[in-house]
């Protein structure tokens, strides 16, 4: 019990009354957790559900209750380790709390970041999101499991995927109803992703760019045509070649450039000392490298064909 990484952690990032508690109790019900010798519980808020006395015995679990990020260290958790000697710690973040204060701090050597889980009330989502961008840029960045509870036939699937994968490509999206009548859509497209040639309207680019980091083998080998940058850079005396558009996955400050490595001789007019760029329509065919473990290695677009024009107004790639 007390050798190297054998105590996982599992954080729970959200808004008060986003569901957190709610699946911290279903965890707790699960056989594997039940049988655990001691679930070591860190609530930094209570909302309206509460774990009952009963399951807490019966699941051999204990709540430690912080009220601030400025709580937790490494020698906190350490401290908590030599008292409880956790089989796995369960930490119900404040949604108010910046991840990053928490989520960096080092773990003691028995524990390990195991999984990230964000829950959000689709009902409150839209009106959450308006006013505390901040708050969901934080979840949908550090989970890998991210769901969407209280779903109904309102709620905008296709967009909130988007929204997300633009800031976290590896994140799983699930969305949960009680309503008997709710189903879970399957991603969509604004385009024929199964064309020779992929020819993409000028707003379809970031739907483009997501399904292609979820579904590269669907554009594996295929020609595409789109407006965007051809980019050059030096770095380590090392020169890169890329194209792409930049992206406001939920707010300014998250902008980030949706792109990737290319290839091809339409880049030998840039200068990468200046980090040149320049906008136009490109076409070129994607070509995709798998390793030994069917994983994608390389992901490149070998440019064909560059047509430099007039940039538009607006070049960013919106999502919500």
């Amino acid at each position: 019990m007390n050798g190297k990484e054998n105590v996982p952690v599992y954080y729970f990032l959200g808004l008060l009354e986003s569901g957190k508690t709610s699946v911290i109790i279903d965890f707790l019900a699960n056989n594997q957790f039940a049988k655990a010798e001691c679930n070591l519980i860190i609530l930094g808020e209570e909302g309206e559900e509460e774990i009952d006395e009963e399951l807490l015995e019966k699941s051999h679990a204990k709540i430690v209750t912080v009220e601030s990020a400025e709580e937790l260290s490494t020698e906190f958790y350490q401290e908590l380790q030599r008292k409880y000697h956790p089989s796995s710690v369960l930490f119900e973040a404040n949604g108010m709390w910046n991840a990053g204060d928490y989520m960096n701090i080092p773990l003691p050597e028995e524990w390990f970041d195991f999984q990230n889980v964000g829950l959000v009330n689709a009902e409150t989502f839209e009106v959450y999101q308006k006013n505390m961008k901040d708050r969901f840029v934080d979840l949908f960045r550090y989970c890998e499991l991210i769901i969407f509870n209280r779903c109904d036939s309102k709620t905008r699937q296709q967009d909130i995927r988007r929204n997300i994968r633009v800031v976290n490509r590896r994140a799983n999206v699930i969305f949960e109803s009680e309503l008997p009548d709710f189903v879970e859509e399957e991603p969509e497209l604004p385009f024929d992703s199964s064309k020779a040639v992929l020819d993409l309207d000028f707003d379809d680019y970031g739907a483009w760019f997501v399904d292609m980091q979820d579904h590269p083998e669907r554009y594996d080998k295929k020609k595409m045509i789109f407006d965007g940058y051809i980019c050059s850079a030096e770095k380590d005396n090392k020169i890169h070649y890329g194209v792409g558009r930049v992206g406001m996955a939920c707010c300014a400050e998250d902008m980030m450039f949706l792109g990737i490595v290319g290839t091809g001789a339409a880049f030998h007019q840039l200068n990468p000392k200046k980090q040149e760029r320049r906008w136009g329509q490109i076409t070129g065919v994607i070509h995709c490298k798998w390793d030994s473990e069917g994983e994608v290695e390389n992901l490149a677009i070998k440019v064909e064909d560059f047509r430099e024009k007039a940039k538009p107004e607006d070049t960013v790639v919106y999502f919500n």
